[in-house]
């Protein structure tokens, strides 16, 4: 079973996916392509120095084909001249974010009424063989969207993508509308599992029996690769070693001491812009008392995607 951490933005750097023992996939914050490929500084936000058992994805905001050869170029060039960094597995479409920026530019949550265009993105992306490619997908775009299943047709063509690079179809089983606080809406993971896709299901899973509680009335399970988690690695970054025990290993258990002291020590080791360690700080109480956030200039201080 797949244990992904998901991205979270201001919060995903290296010190914090390394202080997530357990997971087998990790994200950083969603980045602009446009941005990567304009801006040399975007690179310092690509942190994927080595973390033993995770797999490092990218995850990147876009909606233009044309961009992929030239982002896939910068990749290959930055990571090769940056060795330390180069440990990424794969590149993940954000197809999610509700941000009204974002989906105002065509990008995150719009993409899931568009199957041809996103069907497009991905097979550009193919076009290497050295990273894995994914999608991030919510059931659609406001609540019209989902009653029209729009993610099926989307879904109908990804099934068509052949390629064995493509290997990621995450869903957030919300539409971009809803506020955090409202309920996530499983309706449609039957119809879902139907299509021959390999899945992770992303919403509301805070330990091992959350999952087996989503999935327990589901005949076809076996598109299933796993889940992604949240909040509970904000709570509790050792909550991927529950959910090993759904794969028969436990794990030993770090207390909160250890673990803040072990993200302190992975923050001396690689420093994140403080934007990171001031909402990390914001949602996590087991972050260091003892780790002093640097002052950064107004224009480092930010993360700007556009």
């Amino acid at each position: 079973m797949e244990l992904h951490l998901a991205s979270m933005e201001n919060v995903s750097c290296w010190a914090f996916r390394k202080v997530c023992e357990g997971a087998t996939d990790s994200y950083n914050g969603m980045l602009s392509m446009d941005y990567l490929i304009r801006r040399t500084k975007a690179w310092k936000e690509v942190d994927t120095y080595e973390i033993k058992g995770h797999r490092q994805w990218l995850q990147v905001a876009m909606v233009k084909e044309k961009e992929c050869i030239e982002f896939l170029g910068r990749l290959k060039r930055e990571l090769e001249s940056e060795e330390d960094k180069n440990f990424l597995y794969g590149i993940q479409i954000n197809a999610a974010c509700p941000s009204p920026e974002v989906i105002k530019l065509g990008q995150g949550s719009a993409l899931v009424k568009r199957p041809t265009k996103v069907a497009s993105l991905i097979q550009e992306l193919l076009k290497q063989d050295i990273y894995k490619v994914g999608i991030k997908l919510r059931l659609g775009l406001n609540e019209d969207e989902v009653k029209q299943k729009k993610i099926l047709s989307t879904l109908e063509q990804l099934e068509k993508i052949k390629n064995p690079n493509f290997t990621n179809v995450t869903i957030h089983f919300k539409h971009a509308r809803e506020p955090s606080y409202t309920p996530y809406d499983y309706s449609l993971l039957n119809e879902i599992c139907k299509f021959k896709l390999p899945l992770i299901i992303n919403g509301g899973i805070k330990n091992y029996g959350d999952f087996q509680r989503i999935i327990k009335n589901i005949p076809v399970k076996k598109n299933i690769k796993g889940y992604m988690v949240a909040r509970g690695a904000l709570e509790n970054p050792d909550c991927f070693k529950d959910f090993r025990r759904g794969d028969g290993k436990i794990l030993a258990k770090r207390s909160f001491e250890e673990i803040s002291q072990e993200y302190k020590k992975n923050c001396e080791e690689h420093m994140p812009k403080s934007i990171y360690l001031t909402k990390t700080k914001k949602y996590c109480s087991w972050f260091p008392a003892d780790l002093e956030i640097p002052e950064t200039p107004n224009d480092e201080g930010k993360k700007s995607f556009y």
